[in-house]
This record gives C-alpha cells, sequence and structure tokens, in this order.
C-alpha cells in the first residue's frame, strides 16, 4: 500500500509539473550532441526530485509512459537507470535539425492549406456551376463569353472513339481514325476559310473557339485508350487521349491535352497518325477575365488513292492488304499551329448591391460584373498553316496516273506541292452592360479587327514579279447584343462587316433564342438560330497551282442562309433537330477536280433526332437523320442516316460494376459518297457509283468499374452479311472485322 500510495502522489506531481510547463512545450529539436546526465543537470529542482523518486521505484519504461509523463521525462530517467540508453539516444546535426524545420513548417502550412475552402469568387457562373467539383466551357472569342459544356464520365458518352460518331450519325471517310472525315449531318460540318486543306481534320482537333476550358477544385486527370491491341501491325490501330487539369489558384487553371488518332489501316499504303497538343489556361477574376493557350497539330498520312476495282470488296473474300490501289507511294504531312489569348477588363460604373442565398448583401469587391458595367477586351491569334504532299507515279504507271486523268502541269513523275498560310488576326472590342447582367437587354458589344494573311504557294508568276508569298490585310467591324429573363429566355446577336481587304464587301449575322420551361426537371429547352452571310470564297479556291490541280477563278461571292431549331429534353434522353439552308454560289470540286460554283440557288433540309428508350434491362438508344438535297449532284447526301446502339445493362456488382452488352449498328442509304483527291487531301464529287444500303454491325461488352469505362468490342462482327459493301467513302472500305478494347480512366479526389 505504501508503495502504490508513493505512486499515485508522484504521478499527480507530474501531471501537475507537465501542466504547469506546457506554455512552453517540449521541442524535440531543442536537443543537440551532449551527454546524458547533462540533460538532468539542466532540469529545474522540483524536475531532479520528481525524477529520483521515480528512478527509486524502479519502474519499467512502459509503465512511466501508461502515466502519461511528457517525453522530456521520459527521456531522463531512461537515459539514468538503463545502461544501454546512451546508445539509444538520437543524435541530430544541424542539417538535419534545420531539414526537420523546414518539414515540420511545410506540413503546417499544408495543414492550412488542405482546411482553407477553395472559393472561386467570379460573377461569370451561378453558385451552382461554381460550387462544383470541375465544371468546363467553350470560349466566344469576339466578346470573350462563355458558353458551359455537359462533362459527361460514363461509359455512354466515351463508347465511340471518333467524335463525329459521338456527336452525329456518321460521317464519310476514309476507313481509318485521323483520316480525312466530313459528317452527314450539312448542319454539322466545319470548315477552314483560310486554310481549306485542313478542314477535313478538323473533327479531331480543336480551334480557339472550341477548345475546352476547366475551373477544378481538386487536379483532374484522364487517360483513355482505344485500339486494336490484338491485331496485326499491318493493320494495327491505336487512338490515345490524355487530359490533365488543375487549378493552382480558385481563378487560375492550366491544363494539358493530348490526342492521338490513326492506325495503319486496313488497305494497303494509308497508314494515318494526327496528332494534337495543347496547352490551355484561364483566369476567372472578378474584374479581370483571360483564356488562352497553344495548340498543334499534326497530321501524317500515306495516300493510295483508293481501291482500283471495288468488285474486289464486294465480290471476293481475299485479304484487304493484297487488293490493289491507286498509289504506292504518296503522303503528305499538315501542321498547324495556334498560339491564341482572349481577355477583358470590367469597370464597374453602378454597383447594384447583391445578396447571397442567406439575404446577406455581397460586398462590391465579389459584386464585379453586376449593375452596370463596361468591359474593355481584346483577342489575338497567331495561326500557321503548311501542308506538304510528294508521290513518285512513273510513266509506265498507268493506274496512277489515271487517278489524276494524267495531269502533271510541273513534273511528268514527280510531286512536291506544298503550300502555307500565315495568319496574324487581333481584335478590340467594348461590351458595354447597361442595367444588369440579368436584363433583357445586359450586353452590347462592338468590336473593330484586323486580319493579316499571307500566303505561300507555287506560283509561276513569282518568278517574274520577285514576290514570295502573298499578303492580304483584312480589316472588319462587327456589333452585337445579348440578353436574358431570368431562366427562361435568353438570346443574342452579332453581325460583322468586312471594309478592307480581300473580304471586302463581305458581311455576315448571327443570332439565336432559347427557351427553356422548367416544368419537369432539368427542364425542357428549345433554341433557335439563324445565320445569313455573303462572303468572297477561300482565296486558294482562287489561286492555286500544283503538279496536278491548277485553279484560276474569279468567283462571285457566296450567299449562305440557315435556319436551325434544337429541342432537347434531358428528362426523357430526347434531342432533336431541324435545319434548313438556302444556298447560292456556293463552291464544289467536281470528279476533275476543278473548283465550280454554283449559279442557281439550291436547298437542304435536315432532321434529326435521337431518343434513348428503356424497357427494363433493356436500352434502346437511337439516333436518326433525314435529310433531302436539292441537287444531290452538287450537294450529295444519304437521304437516311442510322445509328442504333441496343443493349441490356445491369449491376454485375452493385454500386461497384455496371454492365453493357450489346449490338450498334450503323446504316445509311445509297448515295454518292464522295471521293478524295489525296493530291488536294480533300473530298471530290463523283457520279460512278452510289454507296450504301449495307448496315454495318458492332457487338460489344461494356464496363463501367467505379470511375473507370472499359470497352471490349468486335467490330464488323457480320462481316459479309448481308454483302461486303462496306464502304465509308467511294474507294474507301471501313475496318473489317476486328476485336478492339478500349479504357477511360479519370483520377481525381473529390
Amino acid at each position: 500500500m505504501k508503495k502504490g500510495l508513493w505512486i499515485i502522489i508522484i504521478v499527480l506531481l507530474v501531471l501537475s509539473l507537465q501542466s504547469w510547463s506546457s506554455v512552453k512545450p517540449y521541442n524535440s529539436m531543442n536537443y543537440t550532441r551532449g551527454r546524458v546526465n547533462d540533460t538532468i543537470d539542466t532540469l529545474d529542482s522540483p524536475y531532479k526530485k520528481m525524477i529520483d523518486s521515480l528512478i527509486n521505484l524502479n519502474l519499467s519504461l512502459d509503465s512511466l509512459r501508461k502515466m502519461g509523463l511528457s517525453e522530456q521525462i521520459l527521456f531522463s530517467i531512461d537515459s539514468t537507470y538503463k545502461a544501454d540508453s546512451i546508445a539509444a539516444i538520437k543524435v541530430y546535426t544541424k542539417k538535419e535539425l534545420k531539414k526537420m524545420r523546414r518539414d515540420s513548417i511545410k506540413a503546417y502550412r499544408d495543414s492550412v492549406i488542405s482546411n482553407t475552402p477553395r472559393v472561386l469568387n467570379t460573377y461569370l457562373f451561378t453558385d451552382s456551376v461554381k460550387f462544383q467539383r470541375i465544371f468546363s466551357w467553350k470560349n466566344n472569342t469576339y466578346v470573350n463569353s462563355q458558353e458551359l459544356l455537359k462533362i459527361d464520365t460514363t461509359f455512354n458518352y466515351h463508347f465511340y472513339d471518333l467524335k463525329f460518331q459521338r456527336e452525329d450519325v456518321n460521317a464519310t471517310y476514309l476507313g481509318v481514325s485521323g483520316s480525312a472525315a466530313v459528317t452527314y449531318n450539312y448542319f454539322k460540318r466545319e470548315h477552314e476559310e483560310e486554310f481549306p486543306f485542313f478542314s477535313p481534320y478538323m473533327t479531331y482537333t480543336y480551334m480557339p473557339y472550341n477548345i475546352p476550358m476547366y475551373n477544378t477544385k481538386t487536379p483532374h486527370t484522364e487517360l483513355a485508350y482505344w485500339g486494336t491491341l490484338f491485331a496485326t501491325k499491318q493493320k494495327g490501330s491505336d487512338n490515345i487521349h490524355i487530359l490533365h487539369t488543375q487549378n493552382f489558384t480558385p481563378s487560375f487553371n492550366f491544363s494539358l491535352l493530348y490526342k492521338r488518332n490513326g492506325g495503319n489501316g486496313i488497305l494497303k499504303n494509308e497508314k494515318t497518325d494526327f496528332r494534337t497538343l495543347a496547352f490551355t489556361g484561364n483566369y476567372i477574376g472578378n474584374n479581370y477575365v483571360a483564356q488562352g493557350g497553344y495548340i498543334f497539330s499534326r497530321l501524317k498520312r500515306n495516300d493510295n488513292g483508293g481501291i482500283v476495282d471495288l468488285s474486289m470488296i464486294r465480290d471476293t473474300t481475299v485479304d484487304a492488304k493484297t487488293i490493289n490501289v491507286y498509289l504506292g507511294n504518296a503522303q503528305q504531312v499538315i501542321k498547324r499551329n495556334t498560339l491564341f489569348i482572349s481577355h477583358s477588363y470590367g469597370v464597374p460604373i453602378i454597383w447594384k448591391a447583391e445578396r447571397d442565398s442567406l439575404g446577406n448583401k455581397i460586398d462590391k469587391e465579389h459584386s464585379a460584373g453586376k449593375g452596370t458595367v463596361t468591359f474593355f477586351g481584346h483577342y489575338g491569334e497567331l495561326t500557321t498553316y503548311s501542308r506538304k504532299y510528294e508521290d513518285n507515279i512513273s510513266l509506265a504507271d498507268n493506274i496512277g496516273r489515271s487517278l489524276y486523268n494524267n495531269q502533271f502541269y510541273i513534273n511528268p513523275t514527280s510531286t512536291s506541292d506544298s503550300a502555307r498560310v500565315m495568319k496574324l488576326e487581333n481584335r478590340a472590342f467594348i461590351k458595354i452592360q447597361p442595367w444588369g447582367d440579368k436584363s433583357i437587354v445586359s450586353k452590347l458589344d462592338g468590336g473593330i479587327g484586323h486580319q493579316l494573311l499571307n500566303y505561300y504557294y507555287f506560283n509561276p508568276n513569282f518568278f517574274i514579279t520577285g514576290d514570295k508569298n502573298h499578303k492580304e490585310n483584312n480589316l472588319f467591324t462587327y456589333f452585337g447584343a445579348s440578353g436574358v429573363l431570368k431562366r427562361y429566355f435568353a438570346w443574342n446577336a452579332i453581325t460583322k462587316i468586312d471594309f478592307a481587304g480581300y473580304y471586302k464587301g463581305s458581311l455576315s449575322l448571327d443570332a439565336s433564342l432559347k427557351f427553356s420551361s422548367w416544368a419537369i426537371k432539368d427542364g425542357i429547352h428549345l433554341t433557335t438560330t439563324f445565320h445569313s452571310s455573303l462572303r468572297n470564297p477561300s482565296y486558294y479556291y482562287e489561286n492555286y497551282t500544283s503538279n496536278h490541280y491548277i485553279w484560276n477563278n474569279n468567283f462571285d461571292k457566296i450567299s449562305t442562309t440557315k435556319i436551325e431549331a434544337y429541342l432537347d429534353i434531358p428528362r426523357w434522353g430526347f434531342e432533336g433537330s431541324f435545319g434548313y439552308a438556302l444556298l447560292k454560289n456556293n463552291l464544289y470540286i467536281d470528279s476533275l477536280g476543278n473548283v465550280l460554283q454554283n449559279n442557281q440557288t439550291m436547298s437542304v433540309l435536315s432532321g434529326y433526332i435521337s431518343k434513348n428508350l428503356r424497357v427494363g434491362p433493356l436500352h434502346l438508344d437511337n439516333k436518326l437523320l433525314f435529310q433531302i438535297s436539292s441537287k444531290e449532284n452538287i450537294l450529295p447526301l444519304p437521304k437516311v442516316a442510322l445509328n442504333l446502339r441496343y443493349y441490356l445493362q445491369f449491376y454485375a456488382v452493385k454500386n461497384v460494376l455496371n454492365v453493357q452488352i450489346g449490338a450498334n449498328m450503323t446504316y445509311n442509304t445509297k448515295f454518292y459518297a464522295q471521293a478524295y483527291s489525296p493530291a488536294l487531301g480533300m473530298f471530290i464529287n463523283q457520279e460512278r457509283e452510289k454507296i450504301g444500303n449495307n448496315p454495318y454491325f458492332d457487338a460489344f461488352i461494356n464496363l463501367q468499374w467505379k470511375r473507370a469505362c472499359i470497352f471490349l468490342k468486335v467490330e464488323n462482327v457480320l462481316q459479309g452479311i448481308p454483302n461486303r459493301g462496306y464502304f465509308s467513302a467511294y474507294g474507301y472500305i471501313r475496318p473489317q472485322r476486328a476485336f478492339k478494347i478500349g479504357i477511360w480512366w479519370p483520377f481525381y479526389i473529390k
């Protein structure tokens, strides 16, 4: 009892001393090299008496620890009565002590950062958007306005590795990912005005006006691959997607994007490699908003000119690699480099007081962009395009020479054509917000721009004039307006007028109206758009000299009018669109490779429906496109095109592994699908044979394992049924039966 009493008294004394000494907490970094007893000698008298008492009790070190003694006291006791305690003492060098201090400071700093809310203060986006883990938008470079983009992480969205199948029904393309493509839907076709040779490849890359910008609370990384891992090297296909985006501050984001589309192809000499690398950044502040970056795109392709005898596909079962093609030694390289920035600064004139969700007033600093504001902005872009095409066709190669109708203007056997464009464009604009950002007239825009275009191509006249290129200085101005009515109605309009330079006299008008009803969850949204333009054709359509084609034209301005309507009901999985276009003086390339102008008025009528049906575990995803071209010999379009994906969906492991098993069919009615000219890198019209009326089936198993999407697919699973005419363009075929695997995997912290 006496011994136990002493233990209780000593423990109470120690606890009281520890409490008293906690004003100056023990810091192990204060210990330096020295003798054990030096530590005891430096203690105050109460400590020495207490330690002596504890030593006399001859308790184990574990028992002392259970009493809650400080490390300083334990160290003193243990080093006194244990003979080997000296060897156990950790001695730190000055370098180690400095590192320990740095680590301690860093740990404190990181803990503060990790527990500090990262709040984005900006007027651009609503609270429902700003507080999302990640959101994305694209930028209108004329007025630096933002349009939100949907981020879809499901295996339904990432099922397709080709963008034109994901966002449209299908396309005319050369059968290899990364090759030239033009969508079936006329209203979704893109055209690069300054360098039309790049137009067929825009589906694989991004432009400054549609590249996604991001804001994320935690670093976000996406890794994706689609390819034929188990196919032979001669027929392999590989598509890669890498994205990393993160915010260094709540307002500043940086993103890195890399994409690769390509493969060795099914036919001889059609290896394709299209790559895109992009660095982008954006700053979303209270007054200053900026988006910019660098985009690099490059195509390397071996061109074969297509199949010589189409019956070799329809009527035989031979290996496609053995089928004769027009060209055996032709290739092209296209490059594009773009550096751009779009930014604006808002100057409040009359501040409109705002209140948060709790009814508290928001201070003026965090309410920028409200009330009456004037925004001053600038857009700058430097883009270079280049294309080089080479072939070698001997005088005895009648098949190869027939592809170009035996046209050899510069060299009778060898071609080395090149073309380049440098575009330097700057725009300055002012945007006035008269009353508020939620007014029926919320923005009034106006700007002026200058565009320097420097063209290079082979021109015999340059030998006489001494010039090496052709320059154009284009001046234009534009005006716009926009407004909203709560969340039910939004509108915008912009008109552009060119008053000097190559495009002098050109003008355009674009307008849109959006109506939203919230009678059901996620709303019903109807958007109508109007476009009207009168514009000079691209410079290259009038001035181009190459070994196989020479264009010297003087075309009239092209008149284009489009009216479109889009209906979106997310709750019902329904999307629909209607389009009508009235065209006059539109251009097309005939079967001989000549650019011609249609001087008569023609029209295009289009209807598109996307509806997802569900009956228990059975899902029926339908995309249907109906189109009518009043002049099919000028603008050939399939009247009907389908993309149907039917599958069973169920959980193999509840809330962990979601499975889809089914088939995907694409189909289009017969039409004069366009041919392709390797020397131009563009599609040309043909009236030799109609292509289509042959369904194409893929069987698949899709797995969504937590965040990861895994795709297993057998392409062209019914090859030869009902027939073998699975052409993707005139003279080009879609992939033969092959096993394809894909994975899309995002990495982030919630």
